[in-house]
């Protein structure tokens, strides 16, 4: 089965082709891929097992309130004055989580729960008002309310206690309870998604994302030495990060696009959950890992990365990788064996080659991730009916 395959006469309506990102949520989406690049700053503050931990917990956290406006903008109108007021409203309390997110786990906990609760209401009650006149979703957007509520309100909780496993479990529950509540509570007829949009919406913060990782490397190399060790470094690491650009905007963004919109319209908000909120954050947290050990690597090119730059930089490119195999499973149940081994060549790279120099490491990573992704295009362009199908 491919992308082919999908039902063609379900596609997308004249509006739904023309509707295209704003550019106030363009805006929007800047503040919160700064609180994305904020959770960098909080694992280099705890390069433990349990600090990486933490700042999964707290990206999966930032990435369900943005999610959450995500579907919201794609459902509803936001262009009259009073909506666009609200939602400048709900940028700013994301920039007061976003500058909490470094010391979440420390003395800002209730800062960043008080302003996760006011953008969750603020996003449940525009929502709301902008589906007053659809019954069917309003409908199903009243079922999802309670946990919505509950799951911010456990967030502010977590930040007001001391105890950091105390405070790491009770935001675990608070997104087990806002995830399952979807899961529990969905129906393949209670939501309308606008393909192009929504593949858009989900394509720039990605790409917004890896930009972003750009400039983290940037702002590490301020007191390194101008030398050929640096030069190497820094054309490594962009490499790097442009490897990871091609391996999503190649051809992949475009295949779950039109996925999207192949399948029957009662069946692409459960599509759409599953492929972009849920799977597209791995993706999202290999770019926060890879450009941790990129800022490592580029502050000692000659040594040889710790085992925290090994780590960031192994289960970075796995977890970015991992995101297109759920993605692809779940459009077309087969399995992108290019990219499935190019994530286990990585794993494998960091755990037998502790002992070289970050640079050759990285540069060692960055030719599978090419490689694989050349792979897979030249199997495509050979046989191209076969594209998303393995």
């Amino acid at each position: 089965m491919s992308v082919a395959d999908l039902p063609a006469e379900s596609g997308p309506s004249e509006s739904e082709e023309e509707r295209r990102t704003s550019y106030l949520e363009l805006f929007f989406d800047l503040v919160f891929v700064f609180a994305i690049t904020q959770v960098t700053l909080l694992l280099l503050s705890n390069t433990s097992a349990a600090g990486f931990a933490r700042a999964a917990l707290v990206l999966a956290l930032v990435w369900w309130a943005w999610s959450g406006f995500t579907w919201m903008t794609n459902a509803i109108d936001i262009e009259s004055q009073v909506t666009k007021l609200l939602f400048l409203a709900g940028m700013a309390g994301a920039f007061f989580m976003a500058l909490a997110v470094p010391h979440a786990y420390s003395d800002q906990g209730v800062w960043f729960g008080c302003a996760y609760l006011f953008i969750g209401v603020l996003n449940i009650s525009l929502y709301g008002w902008g589906l007053k006149d659809r019954p069917a979703e309003f409908a199903a957007l009243k079922r999802l309310v309670p946990f919505f509520l509950l799951s911010p309100a456990l967030v502010v909780v977590g930040g007001l206690v001391d105890g950091l496993p105390l405070r790491s479990g009770l935001w675990v529950a608070a997104l087990v309870v806002a995830v399952g509540g979807v899961l529990a509570t969905g129906n393949d007829n209670d939501w309308r998604v606008s393909p192009a949009h929504f593949a858009e919406r989900y394509a720039l913060i990605v790409i917004i994302a890896l930009g972003e990782s750009i400039v983290a490397i940037g702002t590490s190399v301020e007191e390194i030495p101008r030398d050929a060790a640096f030069a190497l470094s820094v054309l490594i690491a962009f490499a790097g990060v442009a490897a990871l650009w091609f391996a999503y905007f190649g051809f992949v963004s475009g295949a779950v696009e039109r996925a999207l919109q192949r399948a029957l319209p009662n069946k692409r908000g459960a599509l759409a959950r599953d492929v972009f909120t849920i799977f597209h954050y791995p993706i999202v947290l290999g770019i926060v890992y890879f450009a941790v050990a990129a800022k490592k690597m580029v502050a000692h090119p000659e040594d040889a990365l710790s085992r925290p730059g090994r780590a960031a930089l192994g289960f970075g490119v796995a977890l970015y990788f991992a995101g297109f195999l759920l993605s692809r499973y779940r459009i077309v149940r087969t399995i992108g064996w290019e990219r499935a081994i190019a994530a286990a060549a990585t794993l494998a790279a960091v755990a037998v080659l502790p002992s070289i120099p970050g640079v050759a490491l990285f540069a060692t990573v960055t030719a599978i991730v090419v490689l694989a992704v050349i792979a897979e295009r030249i199997r495509y362009r050979q046989a191209p009916s076969e594209l998303m199908q393995s």
